[in-house]
């Protein structure tokens, strides 16, 4: 595997994780629920920048204040979006350094080839391209509009998506993707028929996590139980919720034979409330 399609398999992880854990529609995905999830996970700053000559795409820089992002300001709302999945790229392939600077200049830069090749699959995953174009039969342009990507990003995602299942069929794979533009979907609907299996089992190889669905749920309302996810009940686990977060604490309580395990935000909640609410369920059983 080179070191390319060694990103490409990185990134896929971690998105078809996240798409599992968030349990995302793959008709409805946007990049951006991805993008925000990891902004506000690791408290990253996002912001434009403007530089006269347009040299500068995309900045990320990390210093002693935290992690940033910028993106020129000026430029095409699908080219911001591609530039803060790159910068978003450097971050999540933990790249080694403080400064990166997105230009026209330093394109064949190996670490900027990376973060493009992360950017294309976190803006065009694979199991989206195939739910929009195979099962849901959109033409290019509906693909392009619904994931917020330039016609270029989407043209060049494709030949790549494809090369590497069609190994030495270059000229077949762009005359389909060409005709595809042009509105005919008859040949790129052939290469998808039959690399779609693998695909699809390439996705259900992830399952949901119950830490990452616990912490979820714990962010937007403060509180889960036992009720909600039973493997709650299951102390081993306890262990790794807490380990994931230093808001989170786990308890349960007994009444009458019956049990509930709980997880708070202690930011959100005292002891002594997540202990009410939990009671308050345990008498509602």
């Amino acid at each position: 595997m080179n070191c390319m399609q060694e990103v490409n398999s990185t990134t896929k992880q971690a998105l078809y994780q996240f798409m599992k854990d968030q349990d995302i529609s793959l008709l409805k995905y946007h990049f951006d629920h991805y993008f925000k999830f990891c902004v506000q996970e690791n408290n990253i700053q996002v912001l434009p920048h403007h530089f006269s000559s347009h040299k500068i795409e995309g900045l990320t820089v990390v210093d002693e204040f935290g992690t940033s992002f910028s993106y020129e300001r000026d430029n095409p709302k699908v080219k911001q979006n591609f530039t803060l999945c790159h910068e978003l790229g450097h971050f999540i392939l933990k790249h080694d350094g403080n400064y990166f600077a997105e230009s026209i200049d330093n394109q064949e830069n190996l670490l900027e080839r990376e973060a493009n090749v992360f950017s294309a699959v976190v803006l065009m995953p694979d199991i989206v391209l195939l739910s929009k174009i195979y099962y849901s039969c959109e033409t290019f342009h509906q693909v392009q509009n619904s994931l917020a990507v330039s016609k270029q990003a989407l043209f060049f995602r494709l030949l790549d998506f494809l090369r590497k299942y069609y190994s030495g069929k270059d000229s077949e794979i762009k005359q389909a993707v060409e005709t595809y533009i042009e509105g005919k979907n008859a040949s790129i609907f052939r290469l998808f028929h039959d690399i779609r299996e693998q695909i699809i089992e390439e996705f259900h190889q992830f399952q949901p996590s119950l830490i990452n669905q616990v912490k979820q749920r714990v962010r937007k309302v403060g509180f889960v139980t036992s009720l909600e996810y039973p493997e709650l009940s299951n102390q081993d686990n306890w262990q790794a919720i807490k380990a994931s977060s230093i808001n989170l604490k786990t308890w349960l309580i007994y009444n009458k034979g019956k049990s509930i395990a709980y997880v708070w935000d202690k930011e959100k909640f005292s002891d002594k409330e997540a202990r009410k609410k939990a009671e308050l369920q345990l008498l509602l059983m």
